[in-house]
């Protein structure tokens, strides 16, 4: 375990080193540096930030662009390495964990306010308040939810086994599934599937996903012992005869281009979106299982070792402008293919695919549509059978750590 951590923090510092290089001859107040997930920006934005930047303060600005696969990787580059990035993009589990260890600066309301109204998508203030009561240090970016994809040339649209976190785990697709490499992901998919019976009973076979339903859902993304990490390692352990392979990224491409026998999996809305959006792309379905998944939530925090915090904050007022003059969020909402926070651009977006301005739709079948809509602008019903991951603590989320090292092992 020792020289894994090792490995990873050499391979950090190599990384972080020869970004230094590049950056060495630029002075540090003219340079922002930014570590997000991949494919998570349209990157022709970062030279129109640059432009803006000018035109707004009359100073220079270099983007510095690196990326992350996971979020405990990101959070040993801040916490460990100390590394000035000015702007990283956690999710919400992270980011909490990252404000409540002091690892972020608070936001310059000056410059950037999610306060404001109509700012958010509704309902997603009410998703940060848990963790960023006072709006104080994250700022949403994206967000979506946890399900299943599958290839539909495989697989009949809208079947009612992909309908149930249960089509993970079955024998019926033994060998042609993907498994999120993801600790989090997997111990929450899997402890809901444990207690599919429980959450059946408490909604009425799923059809009211009540306070009740809610608040046992709930619990397993915000709350943690060692009897249910227990039982989540001895069911993913069983999982594992199943699975074609565990992935990060890799598995959306390689079921659109066909090079992979699996053809269904756990993904994220994102993810799910962005290969729809090519060619091919209209064979996947997805669906979000009935007996409850995640809402995860992405968004910015200026970590405690930034070295331009006021770039970083210039840089969240330009990435959500959507108005008469620049259409910054509009364009990144068109690459990233996802929900985004900001609410002007989700209005805007869902009547611009209902009404089909651009011919997205054309030569798709009818339920491809809807399926669609439906991942883009989850439904209320939806929304009702879904949590938000919250931070366990270093004590629990170590112990994770270790069931999951368990159960790629065993």
């Amino acid at each position: 375990m020792k020289k894994k951590i090792i490995g990873l923090i050499l391979s950090a510092v190599m990384a972080t080193s020869s970004a230094a290089a590049l950056m060495a001859c630029t002075p540090r107040n003219e340079v922002l540096k930014i570590y997000n997930w991949g494919d998570y920006i349209d990157e022709s934005l970062i030279g129109e930030f640059e432009d803006w930047y000018r035109k707004e303060t009359g100073k220079r600005i270099t983007v510095q662009y690196d990326t992350f696969d996971t979020n405990e990787d990101m959070l040993m580059r801040i916490e460990v390495l100390k590394s000035d990035y000015d702007l990283v993009c956690p999710s919400d589990y992270m980011a909490e964990r990252m404000i409540n260890s002091g690892l972020a600066q608070k936001v310059n309301r000056d410059i950037i306010d999610i306060t404001e109204d109509g700012f958010l998508v509704d309902g997603l203030a009410e998703m940060v308040q848990p963790f960023d009561p006072n709006n104080e240090y994250f700022v949403p970016y994206c967000w979506g939810t946890l399900g299943i994809m599958y290839d539909t040339d495989k697989i009949e649209p809208g079947s009612e086994a992909m309908k149930s976190w249960a089509a993970a785990w079955s024998n019926d697709y033994k060998k042609h599934i993907l498994m999120k490499d993801s600790v989090r992901d997997a111990y929450s998919i899997a402890q809901i599937y444990i207690n599919t019976d429980k959450l059946s009973g408490l909604s009425n076979g799923f059809t009211d996903y009540n306070e009740a339903y809610r608040a046992e859902l709930v619990s397993y993304f915000t709350a943690t012992n060692d009897k249910l990490i227990r039982a989540a390692r001895d069911s993913l352990v069983k999982q594992k005869r199943m699975l074609y392979k565990y992935e990060v990224d890799d598995g959306k491409n390689d079921m659109l281009a066909g090079t992979t026998q699996a053809y269904l999996g756990t993904f994220w809305s994102c993810d799910v979106g962005l290969i729809m959006q090519e060619d091919g792309g209209e064979h996947f379905y997805y669906e979000v299982p009935k007996e409850g998944s995640n809402v995860w939530l992405d968004g910015w925090i200026i970590p405690k070792y930034a070295g331009n915090k006021t770039a970083a904050n210039y840089f969240l007022k330009f990435i959500n402008l959507y108005d008469d003059d620049y259409d910054f969020a509009m364009t990144n909402f068109d690459y990233m293919g996802t929900s985004m926070a900001n609410k002007a651009v989700m209005d805007d977006a869902k009547i611009a695919l209902t009404e089909d301005e651009d011919g997205f739709f054309e030569d798709k079948e009818d339920w491809f549509k809807d399926m669609y809509l439906d991942m883009m602008f989850p439904s209320e019903d939806v929304l009702a059978r879904c949590g938000v991951m919250r931070d366990f603590g270093k004590k629990w989320s170590t112990e994770l750590d270790s069931m999951w090292i368990d159960v790629k092992t065993l």
